[in-house]
């Protein structure tokens, strides 16, 4: 049976992030291009904002292209794609607690897993590297920005707790 809730990412805002990414790479190309006799920090910013963004940027576009769910809560647990970050599936025995969070002026849906290392052990490379980077910003082990998903908190948490509950109570009758 296919009882998933599916949280596709808002259009307007993914095309928003995108633009602003391009901004901030030609941004960094103008820093390179601009001579600065004195020291070598803007063209160490403005590689790093290249970089930076010029990956934000693909990310965004290829998100844009290919327009898959940013989140599904299913039965077996929450699938978060929402990022490059994205910690894939979370299973209900892996949790917790869920728990909206505010960290500067944004919030997240915040995934506390039983783990603390949990989404770091899974991850390999930059992932890894952000994913131990995000872990010291928030307490949670997975942050989905809410900001950016299309529906209302009250649709997201319904759908969490009746799926929650449910895998709760097979578990439990499984013992």
């Amino acid at each position: 049976m296919n009882d998933h809730f599916i949280i596709m990412a808002k259009k307007g805002r993914m095309v928003m992030l995108t633009i602003f990414s391009l901004v901030f790479v030609v941004l960094g190309i103008f820093i390179l291009l601009v001579p600065f006799n004195e020291t070598m920090l803007p063209m160490v910013i403005g590689i790093l904002a290249i970089l930076v963004f010029g990956l934000c940027f693909l990310y965004y576009v290829k998100a844009l292209v290919k327009r898959e769910p940013a989140v599904m809560i299913t039965n077996e647990g929450i699938i978060d794609n929402s990022s490059y970050i994205r910690a894939g599936l979370v299973k209900w025995e892996e949790i917790e607690a869920i728990d909206f969070l505010n960290f500067s002026g944004q919030v997240f849906l915040g995934i506390f897993t039983y783990d603390p290392e949990l989404i770091i052990n899974r991850s390999s490379g930059m992932k890894r590297v952000f994913n131990r980077l995000n872990k010291g910003l928030l307490p949670s082990q997975v942050n989905i920005p809410f900001k950016n998903l299309d529906c209302s908190a009250e649709e997201l948490m319904n759908a969490i707790e009746e799926r929650w509950e449910k895998a709760m109570n097979e578990e439990s009758e499984k013992q």
